[in-house]
């Protein structure tokens, strides 16, 4: 049974108060006449409001409209419903009801729409009507939510989605290790959010200010590999063969992000010039790039498989070219096992660690050796993809097609003599190095 009392509600009492030892108390409001706090024996506390509907209990012998029986809606948990919230919204329910409307219809046409704006719901129109058309890479991302978010609130309409709801989803991945796959779902959910906020989705992005230190990113760009680590990385590259083994090799030669090579179609691949024609609708900043294929490139594409399906199969795949290649962070793995061994060998040192590195430091070695190679900034940022700086970008229109392609030339033969001069080529190395 319930106890019911009446007074001036505060935050302070709010905060203060004990609960019941058995069954609940009901708290009335004087300040907003049906307004009710109801507290539970475990200390749950929540607000709703009774109301009656004027006209429903139809009319008196004076011709009057009588107002109907007694109704309850809930508003909502304390702190998450604040009092000022719960007046507010109790007040024009109230309004409602004393105009001789019954506010349980337009609630019930809200629960609807929430349930019909779930978090599964509004991906798939959030995939289907932007992300799709401007980020190049929404298959993977798309997979990362649909692993990590979905199973946990693809039911929830977005509206009731908190901020605890993404923190309780990020910490899990972060004490997996993941730190870059929890950094991708943050900014991802952020995206869908601001997204749901533009069409009245949701009132706000509850992950505006997010704070988490945990995620935060080293501000170097990256290192640039040594002689022996790429040595290293070759070879376990040799020994992990297709798709990986070949396509961490096809990074190294070329200095690309990972998603432009992983994702390749063989449409995309020019045979009469040797080179990779990213077009603006999957290059990252939407900008036509164009990746000569040097000698030592060539030679190793010339080696993958060839899958059916004319031209539109990917290069780098595990399923006979009907999607792209998946799976980085097993591939990665096995990447680091077999280049610290290799490293191991050489030193002759059995405890050797291999310093840990990104996938993302085959570009910064990339730029690091074309520098020493005598190539200028223009052309390395030409061959990595980096948009023009300034003034540059508005009245340079030159490509650097032509110094793209000895850039790649020279970088590859100078990576494949890093390569032989320190280790024991197998078959297939020997044959990309000539």
């Amino acid at each position: 049974m319930a106890t019911t009392s009446k007074k001036r509600l505060t935050n302070q009492f709010l905060e203060r108060m004990t609960p019941p030892k058995t069954g609940r108390l009901e708290v009335g409001d004087d300040l907003c006449p049906g307004l009710i706090l109801r507290v539970s024996d475990q200390g749950t506390k929540s607000f709703s409001v009774i109301y009656r509907v004027l006209g429903e209990g139809g009319l008196s012998e004076s011709g009057r409209h009588l107002a109907g029986n007694q109704h309850r809606i809930t508003l909502g948990r304390w702190p998450v419903v604040s009092l000022a919230d719960a007046r507010e919204r109790a007040r024009a329910i109230l309004g409602k009801a004393g105009a001789g409307a019954d506010p349980r219809a337009e609630l019930a046409s809200s629960v609807r729409e929430r349930r019909a704006n779930t978090f599964s719901a509004v991906l798939e129109r959030h995939i289907r009507q932007d992300a799709a058309r401007t980020i190049s890479s929404w298959p993977n991302v798309e997979r990362v939510l649909r692993l990590h978010v979905v199973p946990h609130l693809g039911d929830t309409p977005i509206a009731d989605i908190r901020r605890s709801d993404v923190h309780e989803i990020i910490d899990n991945i972060v004490a997996s290790g993941r730190i870059g796959t929890a950094r991708e779902v943050r900014k991802q959910m952020s995206r869908i959010f601001n997204w749901a906020a533009d069409r009245e989705l949701v009132a706000n992005n509850p992950l505006s200010g997010m704070k988490r230190n945990d995620l935060a990113r080293n501000t170097e760009a990256g290192r640039a590999l040594s002689d022996i680590e790429i040595r290293s990385i070759w070879m376990a590259a040799d020994d992990l063969r297709y798709p990986f083994g070949s396509l961490y090799q096809t990074l190294m030669l070329t200095g690309q992000r990972r998603a432009e090579w992983a994702s390749c179609k063989r449409s995309e691949i020019d045979t009469d010039n040797r080179w990779l024609d990213l077009g603006k609708e999957r290059f990252k900043s939407r900008r036509e790039h164009i990746v000569p294929m040097s000698d030592a490139l060539w030679a190793l594409f010339d080696r993958l498989p060839v899958w059916t399906g004319g031209n539109d199969y990917f290069v780098f795949s595990s399923r006979h070219g009907r999607v792209p290649v998946a799976g980085f962070s097993q591939g990665k793995r096995a990447l680091d096992d077999l280049a610290q061994e290799y490293l191991r060998k050489e030193l002759g040192k059995p405890d050797a660690v291999f310093q840990h590195y990104r996938i993302h430091d085959f570009r910064v070695t990339c730029e690091t050796r074309l520098a020493h190679l005598g190539f200028n900034q223009e052309v390395r940022d030409a061959v990595l993809g980096h948009a023009k700086p300034g003034l540059q970008k508005t009245y340079n229109k030159h490509d650097y097609l032509e110094e793209k392609r000895r850039a790649l030339q020279a970088y590859a033969e100078h990576l494949i003599g890093v390569v032989r001069n320190g280790a024991v080529l197998s078959a297939t190395t020997l044959i990309a190095a000539e």
